[in-house]
């Protein structure tokens, strides 16, 4: 999933539906970790078992991913 497909929005039940497909189906996710805003402006996190040198490698890994999207659609004035 990113940002590239633009046609609709994408909610979180969605996004969810297509992290358990990978987890069920096809059995492809060894570790997650995840960040999420609740409606009252929380910040909340959680991640699998893992050292925590790997999730803050994985959130950063995710940063970066982000912004070399936003870069993609970035368009100079």
């Amino acid at each position: 999933m990113n940002g590239a497909e633009k046609d609709a929005p994408i909610s979180p039940a969605f996004l969810l539906e297509h992290l358990l497909s990978y987890i069920r189906e096809e059995d492809q996710i060894e570790s997650l970790a995840y960040v999420a805003r609740l409606k009252d402006g929380t910040i909340s996190s959680g991640w699998t078992d893992m050292r925590y040198t790997e999730v803050i490698g994985l959130y950063e890994v995710g940063k970066l991913q982000t912004v070399k999207e936003m870069w993609n659609e970035w368009t100079p004035r």
